[in-house]
């Protein structure tokens, strides 16, 4: 890694930094890839499956996005928080990546207006990696998120089966804990494709502060019914295969 005024270098992608006390560009500046084992698994799914189209919903500021794009032919990366968007697009000019295509928006189950967390609010200003999706509803039922909802920023969520987006053959979701609402919205898109599903589901302690209906057994069982098997488990990742493809682990 080199480090630069306000930039790190880490394995040739060139990461601006905007806030050093953020966890995400923090281990950035201490030498550290973020998120390198699903990283790595990912470059290892893409060799052994000659995969061409990497989708990743919840990209933050590139740091899977852009690693990978060296080594697939397309990465489309979606973020929904317009200032980590922005960043996420200053990243992708100065490293001069031409096969990354950048959507701001948030991906759920319906066209909707969205809120966020107040970023200035102490539980995220130094981790907007775990900035929240809101709805109308999320805050007229007053989950615990809405409490410090932004009056600032606001955004629109879309539907993956509505976005034009198409032939992705692996897929990586980090949208805290609206990952079940973006599989309904991209239920057809999924079935069709069939790519290889990296998703991060909440575990039912922190889906219950939030409120949600659906439990974390709930996600994977709706997952397993779209024709997937569960590989693999990494935190709070889960590696899921279509039941077609066979994984070699050697």
């Amino acid at each position: 890694m080199k480090n630069l005024k306000d930039k790190v270098i880490i394995n040739e992608i060139e990461y601006i930094i905007k806030n050093k006390n953020d966890l995400i560009q923090k281990v950035l500046l201490e030498n550290r890839q973020w998120n390198n084992k699903i990283l790595l698994l990912i470059g290892q799914f893409i060799k052994q499956f000659r995969l061409k189209h990497f989708l990743n919903i919840g990209c933050h500021i590139g740091t899977v996005s852009l690693p990978i794009s060296k080594y697939i032919e397309k990465v489309t990366a979606i973020e929904a928080f317009p200032p980590t968007f922005e960043h996420l697009k200053e990243n992708i000019k100065i490293n001069k990546i031409n096969n990354v295509d950048a959507f701001n928006c948030a991906v759920g189950n319906k066209s909707e207006k969205i809120y966020f967390l107040d970023s200035e609010n102490t539980r995220i200003k130094d981790n907007s990696g775990g900035m929240h999706v809101l709805t109308e509803k999320d805050i007229l039922n007053n989950v615990l998120s809405a409490n410090i909802h932004s009056k600032k920023y606001s955004n629109e969520m879309c539907k993956l089966d509505d976005l034009n987006i198409k032939n992705f053959d692996i897929m990586l979701v980090d949208i805290e804990g609206k990952e079940y609402e973006m599989l309904i919205g991209g239920r057809d898109k999924i079935v069709k494709y069939k790519p290889i599903l990296i998703i991060e589901i909440w575990n039912d302690q922190k889906r219950n502060l939030e409120k949600m209906s659906i439990s974390n057994k709930e996600v994977v069982n709706y997952i397993l019914k779209l024709g997937y098997r569960l590989l693999n488990q990494i935190g709070d990742n889960y590696i899921f295969f279509p039941n077609d493809k066979k994984f070699n682990n050697n």
